[in-house]
């Protein structure tokens, strides 16, 4: 019996060891929540679109010759002469102020140097020979003949004649901005959330960029593609010179249908006055000509200018927003850096 007892007892202190040593057995952990990091405003920031401006729009405004009424005065009293048998006070006038400008000798020597055929050459290249410029420059010049003789007024691109410069737009300097990461955990989980952010936020550069340069592109391609057309259309102002070699004709002729009246030096010194005259608008019809067809690359420089100045403004838009939103970032990693400390069990870097 006491043998039983026994047994039974060591059965017990069995089971018992057992169950202990089944309790203390190490058991696998199901599942742990990771610690996570939480920064405020260091997150994912959509830039704004900017749609591409239009250009500003070029102004052109043509040129012209225009006739002094003095100069009409002398031609319409040169006309009437024959019938009245009188100098007209415009046509004494002319006399008196081409005397003032040069001598009847040298009138008489500019007479014979102009030649029709000098005259064809000017109306064709809008060209004085060179052995008459010199004293064709000091008659027109001359301040007793301004009353007489053609002015042009140049065709004028935004304002500007023909011939003057555009000023280059101006670049825009892009902000770049470095964080140093830190080394523990928190501020390298803050960096890390920073350098994402980033990512995200240079990606989108140059898809907000790429339509602003395919504007610009599309505008100069336009601009280089009306140039032809532009210069097609410009005038030629045939009409003009034939209508001031026509013209020339018939002072010439009235002039010498009045010589007797005139007198000698009188109608010497008119008969120059009328050469120079027809030579020189022909001469400014020429140029005029020549810079009506030059506005046409003029505006075109103009045009592509402006599409230059809109698409840098767009551009520099976009690289303000990406400053901008980078700004607050950076920001924000700095502030959450400073606070790392303040990280314990489950917290956010901002205490939240």
């Amino acid at each position: 019996m006491r043998t039983a007892k026994s047994n039974i007892r060591v059965l017990f202190y069995g089971l018992c060891v057992a169950a202990a040593m089944y309790n203390c057995k190490t058991k696998d952990v199901d599942s742990l929540t990771p610690f996570t990091y939480t920064f405020k405003g260091i997150d994912n920031v959509t830039l704004p679109t900017v749609t591409p401006t239009a250009p500003a729009a070029v102004s052109v405004t043509a040129g012209s010759v225009a006739m002094p009424a003095q100069a009409a005065a002398v031609a319409s009293g040169l006309a009437s002469m024959t019938a009245t048998g009188t100098v007209p006070a415009a046509v004494q006038q002319a006399s008196a102020d081409m005397a003032k400008a040069v001598s009847a000798d040298k009138a008489a020597a500019l007479n014979a140097a102009i030649t029709p055929a000098v005259l064809a050459s000017i109306a064709s290249t809008g060209q004085w020979p060179d052995n008459l410029k010199a004293d064709v420059t000091a008659l027109t010049s001359n301040a007793a003949l301004q009353a007489y003789l053609p002015k042009m007024t140049a065709p004028t691109v935004n304002g500007k004649s023909v011939g003057g410069r555009t000023a280059a737009p101006a670049t825009v300097a892009t902000v770049n901005t470095t964080n140093d990461a830190g080394t523990d955990a928190c501020k390298a989980a803050a960096n890390t959330a920073f350098n994402t952010a980033k990512a995200n936020l240079d990606a989108q550069v140059a898809p907000l960029k790429a339509p602003i340069t395919a504007a610009y592109d599309a505008n100069v391609a336009a601009a280089n593609a009306a140039v032809a057309s532009c210069q097609a259309a410009a005038p030629t102002y045939s009409a003009e010179i034939a209508a001031a070699q026509s013209s020339l004709a018939t002072t010439l002729a009235a002039l010498d249908a009045a010589r007797t009246i005139l007198g000698e030096t009188s109608y010497t010194l008119q008969v120059t006055l009328a050469n120079v005259t027809a030579a020189q608008t022909m001469a400014l019809y020429k140029a005029l000509a020549t810079a009506s067809s030059t506005v046409c690359t003029l505006t075109k420089d103009a045009k592509i200018a402006a599409a230059g100045v809109a698409r840098d403004a767009d551009l520099a838009r976009v690289t303000g927003n990406y400053n901008s939103a980078l700004a607050s970032l950076t920001t924000a990693l700095n502030t959450a850096i400073a606070s790392c400390h303040n990280q314990g069990g489950r917290k956010s870097a901002d205490g939240n």
